[in-house]
């Protein structure tokens, strides 16, 4: 016989977006369940941010070691070995493990269960050996790997990214199919770990960035030898001795390219077809799970956030909108979430991240708009470390609004985290020209940026009439 719970929230997903909502609810002493049927920790520990992140640190600490002579260090032959990375990896995603583990969630009060969740009808849930009826369920069940339909893909031996960080052994030459952000951070990862690679595409490299930054990536990738094929047509997959081909038709005709390994990396789907969402009245299309601004369904006991509605997918996101439809489950304060506040890296070499409104969307939304600019090489700190590429880009109102804010250069996710509390709080630019850093540091940059609001010229009129009386005074 089922074991019936009735708690105040059930989650189904056990990703960063569920633990958040999970965590943050039993904080609050509100009775809560979570549904997980495979690892807690969802995509994002398996096979998403920690596990790329674990390699890009192994090949970003290859990349350091091999430019120590241009900063007066040599040692001895560099030498990668495909095994401890995988390790390394491995031993990576076990530390994190307990941050988000169902132990953890235990010690606050969450019952977890592990089994796969299913709606019996609009307010039950059936998981395992138990139903379960709650006042609201919110769904963050992530999202799977898409599989582009090419012809000849599904007869050949292909990876997609849960299977890009376990290579025990050196690929001759990868092939990445994708050009956005994450496939082109695991393609340089392995690229600069002494792998072959080219990467392609039939759209635009980097789609979701502002092209002159992104150009600037670009250009280092190819520079450090890793082929990019967008904007040509994949036209079919097929196997050959010792490994794989792929016939694309581009710009300057057809061409077929040859690889011994073959990595998907085109994006992902959200992972919600067996969870009964037609017995719950759950509308939902190919892009996941419908919801309206305040993030409910069709069913207005259920909210869905994450990976498991259309949007980017972000760890960051699934936590951000954990926190807003809280606000609504248990204090009725209905906020709008606004994506455009979680900040966006991709974490190539240089990285690309940004927040808030870009110059783009200004310009499409009729804004009127300040563009401010700075470049790196006039940071201290950067030069010091011989890393001067790269410039900040801040969208403005003609009153000092911060709308939005991009970045292109080393440790771009760091610095954007003071442009994200800017949009975030709707601050003025000049709040910034108040931040002290230490020194030299990477954050100065924000200052710098933020005092060319107020470049000659540029003063507003009213302030300057202050400064012109005040100075008959002496």
């Amino acid at each position: 016989m089922a074991k019936l719970l009735t708690p105040d929230i059930c989650i189904i997903g056990g990703g960063p977006a569920g633990f958040a909502v999970a965590s943050r609810a039993a904080r609050l002493n509100v009775p809560v369940v979570l549904i997980e049927k495979a690892r807690m920790g969802g995509v994002n520990l398996a096979s998403g941010a920690i596990p790329s992140k674990a390699l890009i640190a192994a090949a970003n600490q290859y990349e350091l070691l091999r430019r120590g002579p241009t900063l007066g260090v040599t040692g001895a032959p560099l030498q990668v070995n495909f095994g401890k990375v995988s390790e390394h990896i491995a031993a990576v995603a076990e530390a994190v493990a307990p941050h988000v583990s169902a132990e953890r969630l235990a010690a606050l009060g969450v019952r977890v269960i592990g089994a796969p969740a299913r709606f019996l009808d609009r307010r039950t849930i059936i998981a395992g050996e138990f139903t379960v009826i709650a006042r609201r369920f919110v769904i963050a069940v992530g999202a799977v790997p898409a599989i582009p339909n090419i012809p000849g893909l599904a007869g050949v031996d292909y990876m997609t990214v849960a299977d890009a960080f376990d290579i025990a052994r050196k690929p001759a030459h990868l092939l990445v199919l994708g050009a956005n952000a994450y496939a082109l951070e695991i393609a340089q990862a392995y690229h600069r770990l002494g792998v072959d690679t080219t990467v392609l595409d039939t759209a635009a490299a980097l789609p979701d960035d502002d092209p002159e930054l992104s150009e600037i990536v670009l250009n280092r990738l190819r520079a450090e030898g890793i082929r990019i094929r967008d904007k040509a047509a994949i036209t079919s997959v097929a196997r050959r001795r010792g490994g794989i081909r792929v016939t694309v038709d581009g710009p300057d005709g057809q061409a077929s390219i040859d690889g011994s390994h073959l990595l998907v990396a085109t994006g992902r789907s959200p992972n919600i077809a067996d969870l009964g969402l037609e017995a719950a009245s759950v509308d939902h299309g190919p892009d996941g799970i419908l919801v309206d601004r305040l993030l409910r369904t069709s069913n207005n006991r259920i909210y869905a956030i994450g990976d498991s509605i259309a949007g980017p997918a972000l760890a960051e996101r699934g936590d951000y909108e954990a926190g807003k439809i809280l606000q609504d489950i248990l204090f009725r304060l209905q906020r709008k979430p606004r994506v455009s506040d979680v900040p966006m890296v991709a974490h190539t070499d240089p990285a690309i991240a940004r927040v808030g409104m870009s110059e783009a969307e200004a310009t499409a939304a009729g804004e009127t708009v300040r563009i401010l600019r700075f470049p790196f090489v006039e940071n201290d700190r950067v030069q010091a470390e011989r890393m001067p590429a790269g410039f900040v880009k801040v969208i403005v109102s003609p009153r000092g609004r911060v709308l939005g804010a991009a970045i292109v250069g080393h440790e771009a996710g760091e610095q954007i985290a003071i442009w994200s509390l800017a949009v975030a709080n709707k601050l003025d630019i000049r709040a910034l020209i108040d931040l002290v850093p230490p020194y030299p540091a990477r954050a100065e940059i924000a200052r710098r940026v933020a005092e060319t609001f107020l470049a000659p010229g540029l003063t507003p009129p009213w302030q300057r009439r202050i400064i012109e009386f005040l100075r008959k005074f002496g």
